[in-house]
């Protein structure tokens, strides 16, 4: 085929604005699909007569196959092309979502919601891969900033957009254009992705099949009391879970060393982790979305439960936050080419600004408070955002060779999405604890400090990181030919 590559092949970077576009809206489906169903829980539980134990697998279905098959969807991309497995994802991604718009039973929108995140695990991984196999210089730092937006935008939109849908009762569908919304999208997508050049890694070869069982394991281990716990308590099951996580982790850090020194592809080479962009950026991307998973868990019940929201309300709260992250996303590339890791400082030293004043405001006006009170702290927290998250992508992927893209990106998101799930569960738990023995504004202030604090740290480490920008000037790991 006229755009397939061997990575090593070609120097140039061709990807259109057309093709980006396609990149960037995939993922924004699989992103805003992990938010976007919390707000409508209560208007699916009456209508599909389900109980509130139960409802909690429509979104732990989602996002624990989703996290525990992102790094294979990303490994399959390098091996049988990126493309392709994106098509198949979009696929699976757009007709589950039909089917979740339409179950007749919450059994039916369980099971769908876990197909649907087993199709977004083998979409999301390619977009990031994609843009660093097939891009160089200064179109990949402008990309991975569109990159960096999408992620800033999805987790305030898909409250938002879903606080729309369901109140607006469409053609008297309730809840189920939440999801039906993504049909025409997903359709436009599988036109739209012909403009997307295929890429793959130079040398073909099998999946890790015995690397890929334990790694299942072992996030599933792991992911499971992350979801459950903070509902139902941490039991004795809970800790058996994570002791067996950890066993597994062990066990599959033995088999990928093996598979590598046999010269065959591991599902997560070690020689990726060794790499200190990978193994250092990676540590303070799982610490800020620790701190973050935790705090936009507490603002959603403190502002809804202290404040007495509503779901859109307090949506709409979010919204300064997206817009801060959405405009220094776009500027994130000229930061970076000035500063290099030092946006990072940048970055943590704005959203602690932010945050403070988010404080502040809380101290001074709660229970009076409104989004006004929050637009400007959360639009300096949204600023940081839109600095810290794509430098940090920069610093992961910087040293990472073409054939590893798929791989490395399927770990990041892997380590994104399952860092969120850690801060749901333990600066979750510290909050439901506070409100319970202080109330809301303790809890909510508490947590607001954490996140303070944890960007602080990142922002005062930017100089351990390595400088993203040595990367421009290599060029690109792999591009198409021509589109």
């Amino acid at each position: 085929m006229q755009n397939e590559v061997r990575e090593e092949a070609s120097r140039g970077a061709v990807i259109k604005g057309r093709g980006l576009l396609v990149l960037l809206v995939s993922a924004a489906l699989t992103m805003v699909d992990f938010f976007i169903v919390n707000v409508a829980l209560a208007s699916i539980g009456s209508d599909l007569h389900a109980p509130a134990s139960t409802l909690e697998w429509v979104v732990a279905g989602y996002g624990g196959v989703y996290s525990i098959l992102l790094v294979l969807g990303g490994r399959l991309g390098d091996l049988w092309g990126r493309r392709r497995i994106a098509v198949v994802g979009l696929i699976g991604f757009t007709a589950t979502s039909a089917i979740c718009g339409f179950a007749p039973s919450i059994g039916v929108l369980i099971a769908a919601r876990v197909v649907q995140g087993a199709s977004a695990a083998l979409l999301l991984p390619q977009t990031l891969a994609t843009i660093q196999a097939v891009t160089g210089g200064e179109q990949k730092a402008k990309a991975i900033g569109w990159y960096g937006a999408v992620g800033g935008l999805s987790a305030a939109l898909g409250q938002v957009l879903g606080g729309v849908l369901a109140s607006w009762d469409i053609a008297g569908l309730g809840w189920r254009p939440i999801f039906l919304v993504n049909v025409p999208i997903g359709v436009l997508l599988l036109f739209g992705v012909a403009w997307v050049p295929e890429s793959r890694a130079a040398k073909a070869s099998r999946i890790d099949g015995l690397g890929t069982l334990v790694f299942a394991v072992a996030m599933a281990a792991f992911i499971a009391p992350l979801l459950l716990s903070p509902r139902y308590g941490w039991l004795w099951w809970s800790w058996t879970s994570l002791i067996i996580a950890m066993l597994a982790v062990a066990g599959f850090t033995r088999v990928e060393r093996r598979v590598e020194r046999a010269g065959s592809d591991a599902l997560i080479p070690p020689s990726l982790l060794r790499l200190v962009g990978v193994r250092r950026g990676l540590l303070a991307l799982a610490a800020l979305c620790v701190a973050f998973g935790g705090y936009a868990f507490a603002f959603s019940i403190a502002l809804q439960e202290g404040l007495g929201f509503d779901p859109l309300f307090s949506g709409l709260s979010l919204l300064p936050m997206a817009l801060g992250a959405f405009i220094a996303s776009l500027r994130s590339a000229k930061v970076i080419a000035r500063f290099g890791a030092g946006a990072i400082a940048w970055g943590g030293a704005i959203q602690s600004l932010g945050l403070l004043l988010v404080l502040a405001a809380s101290l001074l006006w709660w229970p009076g408070l409104t989004p006004w009170h929050f637009l400007l702290g959360m639009f300096l927290v949204g600023i940081g955002n839109g600095l810290l998250l794509p430098t940090i992508y920069r610093v992961v992927l910087s040293g990472v060779p073409g054939s590893h893209a798929g791989a490395a990106s399927g770990v990041l998101n892997t380590a994104q999405q399952t860092a969120m799930s850690l801060g749901v569960a333990v600066i979750g738990t510290v909050f439901t604890t506070l409100q319970v023995t202080h109330g809301n504004k303790t809890g909510f202030i508490v947590v607001t400090i954490v996140w303070a604090l944890v960007a602080a740290l990142v922002a005062a480490s930017s100089r351990l990181l390595p400088d993203p920008r040595a990367a421009r000037k290599a060029p690109a790991s792999g591009a198409a030919a021509s589109e």
